[in-house]
């Protein structure tokens, strides 16, 4: 399976003092965040949420993420990608792990196209209960 690392998402318990240590500090530029039309619930205020993009597109790179306790259950998932941190991985053919994942008994959350453009993901525990995105380009 071709694959790569898209993004990792970490738990911030303050958004912006974190975030300044990633610009003052390390000297990373802050990007914008660009919301889907069909966007769930995601706190997209600059106390909940940043971006440090790659350079490989707009969303590629490191996110900070306030924890809420609720973001599961208003995106009707079984997982909650606030809590805790995660990292993303890219792939061609997510229905393919989709199948994978059942055919093996794995349960995820299918968020569909719901925090990035053009982009569709689910969400996946592995065996020691580190969270997974597993997403494609549409």
């Amino acid at each position: 399976m071709s694959w790569s690392i898209h993004h990792v998402n970490l738990e911030s318990r303050d958004v912006r003092r974190t975030a300044a240590f990633y610009t003052r500090v390390l000297g990373m530029a802050e990007g914008a965040w660009t919301f889907p039309e069909s966007r769930g619930y995601i706190p997209g205020a600059p106390d909940k949420l940043a971006l440090f993009p790659d350079g490989r597109d707009s969303h590629t790179g490191l996110h900070l993420i306030a924890p809420d306790e609720d973001f599961a259950a208003r995106n009707n998932l079984k997982h909650n990608p606030s809590l805790g941190g995660h990292f993303a991985i890219e792939v061609k053919d997510l229905k393919a792990v989709m199948k994978r994942l059942d055919a093996a008994g794995v349960p995820y959350s299918d968020a569909g196209v719901f925090a990035i453009p053009g982009l569709w993901n689910i969400y996946v525990e592995d065996p020691d209960g580190n969270l997974v995105e597993i997403n494609q380009r549409v």
